[in-house]
């Protein structure tokens, strides 16, 4: 995993699999805790803290998505990057992450958004330090996003 952290694509490439778990299982929060910077940020969409936007720990965030999630544990859930546009300056990065969410063993997605993640480079690796996404409300609204 360490040659993963070296590069930008390859943290969202273990964030998404973070995110991801097989029927009866849970996300990978342990991968998820080893992406995150320790003073990493999470906010997550307006809608979904009462009308209001609230910033998050990590440990905060992984209590949210448990409840987000506790509905699809026995399916299973997998989230997937389906474009991507990155800009890299020194030791900053800046990933916009059009991804969808479905269950395992389907195609057709419950959820669809884009995820904009700040990265800096630090220690010998790349790490996750700001998260904040939206979810689409109509189908065509991530389609060639980027």
């Amino acid at each position: 995993m360490s040659d993963l952290l070296g590069s930008p694509d390859g943290v969202i490439e273990c964030f998404y699999a973070s995110l991801s778990f097989s029927a009866g299982q849970t996300p990978n929060y342990n991968l998820m805790h080893s992406l995150f910077h320790k003073d990493a940020r999470i906010i997550p969409p307006a809608t979904d803290t009462g009308g209001k936007l609230q910033s998050m720990s990590v440990e905060e965030f992984i209590e949210y998505f448990d409840e987000r999630i506790k509905d699809l544990v026995a399916f299973g859930g997998r989230e997937e990057q389906t474009s991507c546009k990155t800009s890299i300056f020194h030791t900053v990065a800046h990933v916009f992450s059009a991804y969808r969410f479905m269950k395992v063993g389907t195609e057709q997605p419950i959820a669809r958004g884009i995820n904009s993640l700040h990265l800096v480079y630090e220690t010998g690796r790349w790490w996750i330090i700001n998260l904040i996404w939206d979810r689409a409300q109509r189908r065509e609204e991530v389609i060639d996003l980027l």
